[in-house]
């Protein structure tokens, strides 16, 4: 109340409708998640560790950045992938809903880790205390990129849209098979080139969530699957697999994100792929099977 309204109260209900969706999606499984996690950890004797309450803090987090990916699509992409003119007012507008939103959103945070967490001797206290003000450290990101938003709108467009794809391009091997993981080439190519996109790329995220999946189970002999396998795998406090030197903020922040982009690619591409009949064009297909022969790549990277 007291906001100034948006364009009309008709999209302001549109956007809190989808937004409650995609937050309700974000921490989907979440519970799950957890408990493959400290189930793994009680397994190498971390159970009360200071590594449990990180990578339960690390996992929390990595769902908050969901949704502050969802508040950015619902609401400032209203604008942003549109031609609709970002007014003074529509500005302050999606200030104060930010403000209001992500407070309690970060609230929220630090309520599920709590309650992920808790103990009664209050051993994790300091990790699920930590993640309201990290969340609320991250929502800044979102005043941010209204402020660039409104830059955005205010400048004339001074380009054409882009041509679509040319299908001899799309389909050249020199242009794109060259550049992939031999794995990808092998299960893709045929896919692709006889039309079947969506397939192509389901099989190569199935392949990567595999490939990962008999890695830990000849360290731990337990089966994973999917988000929560991506964060045993690549937990920064026990990395099963490790991508770079964990001894300096840089190289954890490297862990920590492929982490977050491995487990992104199961919950956000494998997951609906496999599970819903959704079609994709070669152009989204050739941006999965990008991201897929990156992971693939890292994996063979990964340090001993």
């Amino acid at each position: 109340m007291g906001m100034n309204p948006p364009a009309t109260t008709e999209l302001e209900a549109v956007c809190d409708k989808e937004f409650e969706l995609v937050r309700d999606e974000a921490y989907e499984n979440l519970d799950r998640e957890v408990a493959g996690i400290r189930n793994h950890l009680a397994s190498r004797g971390h159970a009360m560790s200071s590594v449990a309450g990180q990578s339960v803090l690390d996992g929390v987090m990595a769902r908050y950045e969901r949704v502050l990916a969802g508040f950015e699509t619902t609401y400032l992409g209203k604008w942003r992938d549109s031609d609709r003119e970002l007014t003074d007012s529509d500005e302050k507008w999606l200030r104060a809903k930010a403000m209001s939103v992500l407070q309690a959103e970060a609230q929220e945070a630090q309520s599920r880790c709590k309650s992920l967490l808790y103990e009664p001797s209050l051993s994790f206290q300091t990790w699920w205390q930590k993640a309201g003000p990290e969340a609320r450290e991250r929502n800044n990101k979102i005043f941010k990129k209204i402020e660039i938003l409104k830059l955005q709108k205010a400048q004339k467009p001074t380009t054409k849209p882009a041509a679509p794809a040319n299908k001899a391009a799309v389909n050249s091997p020199s242009s794109i098979w060259s550049l992939l993981h031999p794995t990808v080439v092998k299960l893709a190519k045929a896919r692709f080139e006889s039309g079947h996109y969506a397939d192509a790329a389901e099989a190569v995220f199935k392949e990567v969530n595999d490939t990962v999946r008999k890695l830990v189970k000849n360290q731990t002999a337990k089966e994973y699957d999917g988000a929560s396998l991506m964060h045993c795998a690549f937990s920064v406090a026990n990395p099963i697999l490790k991508l770079d030197d964990l001894g300096d903020e840089t190289g954890r922040n490297i862990q920590v994100g492929y982490m977050q982009i491995f487990s992104g690619a199961m919950t956000g591409i494998r997951n609906p792929k496999a599970h819903a009949n959704i079609e994709i064009d070669a152009t989204r297909s050739i941006h999965f099977l990008f991201l897929a022969s990156l992971l693939f790549f890292k994996i063979d990277e990964r340090i001993p």
